[in-house]
């Protein structure tokens, strides 16, 4: 009877346990492989992180890895879909991977985490925290993270997410710009062919610049003789701000960025 008893307290104990690391459908949200954190700190961050998905709907999952295999924008998306993560039937959320052998990382979004972290927003975010991450503060790094995706998460709920934009001042100064150079350029060529005109009065016509006798016309007529048409292709110009998306290998489609820390 003591041993069943015995049993029973250390799983228990074991549950304790696991449920700090362990989200609501079973998925950790801080996947330390690296071994980054201690104990505390996962906890810490779990239940930040858990948070953010109880109010916004969008999974957040942090992943340190020793290494990865190809590609860390791919391996980023894989671990994400391979491992069940995202919220409802688009799979809204955004894991965050460092890679340490090469100090590589990568943003995997899906769902509604991509229109939620622009690319511009996704710089940004990184630089809240490479000071850290280049320090190897990571759990100051990692908390700083969550606590900025709160602010991003909730740009994106009131309809305003974090992102590129361009004033009407900004506008008008550009074009203002572009018009006060092609007035200088235009001057200085317009300036140019004056100076090298040698006429000093006006001619009713173009008998003075031949020489008697040298030429008689008879009869004139127009002939076509060929045409030379040009062809340029015209390029799109990129959008100021938004999300640029991808497929992963599952064919979901996935938004991010990647570099190094």
């Amino acid at each position: 009877m003591k041993k069943i008893l015995s049993f029973a307290i250390c799983l228990i104990l074991l549950a304790v346990m696991v449920i700090p690391v362990m989200a609501a459908g079973g998925y950790p949200k801080i996947v330390d492989e690296a071994g980054l954190l201690t104990y505390d700190q996962v906890s810490i961050l779990e239940d930040m992180a858990q948070d953010l998905v109880d109010r916004y709907g969008i999974d957040v999952v942090i992943l340190t890895v020793d290494d990865h295999y190809g590609d860390i924008t791919t391996f980023a998306d894989d671990y994400f879909d391979d491992n069940g993560y995202g919220v409802g039937n688009d799979a809204s959320g955004v894991l965050f991977v460092l890679s340490m052998e090469d100090r590589d990382y990568a943003f995997s979004t899906c769902g509604d985490a991509i229109p939620a972290l622009t690319d511009y927003g996704m710089d940004q975010l990184f630089d809240e925290i490479s000071d850290e991450l280049a320090d190897d503060c990571f759990y100051d790094a990692f908390y700083e993270y969550l606590d900025q995706l709160d602010y991003y998460f909730q740009c994106y709920e009131d309809g305003e997410p974090v992102d590129r934009t361009v004033s009407v001042l900004d506008i008008i100064m550009k074009i203002g710009f572009a018009l006060a150079i092609g007035l200088i350029v235009a001057g200085l060529i317009v300036g140019v062919m004056c100076g090298s005109m040698n006429t000093t009065r006006r001619q009713k016509g173009a008998q003075s610049y031949v020489s008697p006798g040298s030429y008689d016309l008879y009869h004139m007529h127009d002939a076509f003789l060929y045409s030379n048409v040009t062809k340029v292709r015209k390029q799109s110009s990129s959008s100021s701000g938004g999300s640029s998306t991808h497929r992963s290998s599952s064919g979901r489609t996935h938004g991010g960025s990647r570099g190094k820390f």
